[in-house]
């Protein structure tokens, strides 16, 4: 968080990284800030090789027999399907703003999440969450997308990268 929310910060981070290795440098951006743009833009100019979005958001929950926090910390990583429609906006916004890759993730469990994803800009898409209800969700989203494709008359999905308007 102490990098993530600032654009120098982040650009900073990304130079650094970028000054010791030759491997694509993806940065992953916290949903947990004011303008997301900002902080890929800064990013990409700092030298990233692609953006990657969304990480966890900030969460909360309270045990009501005891009436404190659940998590030792009072606040954690807060995933899942119900942050999906801010990780597709979020990629939207990202997308349409910078010229590398984004990878979008954040609540993706589906064939349908890829495409709307994929529409929004990105590039590749990653599952997280989804993973810990069902550990055969990636495979299960691999062998439903051609049915899927089909369904909306997709047969290329480069075709779609960006294609929602």
């Amino acid at each position: 968080m102490s990098f993530g929310t600032n654009p120098e910060a982040a650009a900073e981070v990304t130079r650094a990284v970028k000054a010791v290795t030759t491997k694509p440098v993806i940065i992953k951006l916290s949903p947990n800030v004011t303008d997301i743009v900002s902080i890929a833009k800064a990013c990409e100019e700092a030298g990233a090789d692609g953006i990657s979005l969304i990480n966890t958001m900030l969460g909360m929950r309270i045990n009501l027999r005891t009436r404190k926090p659940i998590i030792a910390n009072k606040m954690g990583g807060f995933s899942g399907p119900a942050i999906f429609p801010v990780a597709v906006r979020m990629v939207y916004q990202v997308a349409n703003a910078v010229s590398i890759p984004v990878v979008g993730m954040g609540g993706v469990s589906s064939a349908e999440d890829v495409i709307e994803m994929m529409l929004a800009g990105a590039t590749a898409v990653e599952v997280g969450a989804a993973n810990l209800v069902n550990p055969y969700v990636c495979r299960d989203i691999v062998r439903d997308l051609p049915r899927v494709m089909e369904k909306y008359g997709i047969n290329n999905l480069k075709e779609i990268i960006g294609g929602a308007k």
